[in-house]
């Protein structure tokens, strides 16, 4: 074969190697975000029933290591605790495509607060606008 052909066969191959592997790349990031997409929409109506849900009493402190985050995240409950003043924590958002009851700038507001037993747990106070 001579330098010409092997040029030309070189030419072709590299180029196909290249394009079937991006090809191969858009695939599977093709197939991740379907993935990532169901995982959001089972995301949103867990949260969605959770939040529509009554708060229920705050489990007892020796059982907190055995909770699982699938079955307690986004929980709401309700105890009795006392708010450790001046130690607010402000967390700055532009706004929430997600939640529509938060819309435009504002601060979420986290705060410590004493459970009856010593405990100190951190409590999501809510969305307040700018």
């Amino acid at each position: 074969m001579s330098d010409a052909a092997r040029a030309a066969r070189r030419g072709i191959i590299e180029p196909t190697v290249f394009a079937l592997a991006g090809i191969a790349v858009l695939v599977v990031l093709g197939i991740w975000q379907l993935e990532r997409k169901v995982w959001k929409e089972n995301l949103i109506v867990t949260v969605t029933a959770r939040l529509s849900q009554a708060p229920e009493a705050l489990p007892a402190r020796a059982t907190w290591p055995n909770l699982t985050q699938t079955d307690n995240e986004y929980r709401r409950v309700g105890f009795p605790a006392q708010f450790l003043p001046g130690q607010e924590a402000l967390v700055y958002t532009a706004g929430s495509a997600f939640r529509p009851d938060v819309q435009g700038p504002g601060y979420w507001v986290f705060a410590p607060a004493r459970l009856a037993g010593g405990s100190i747990v951190l409590i999501d106070r809510g969305f307040v606008p700018a």
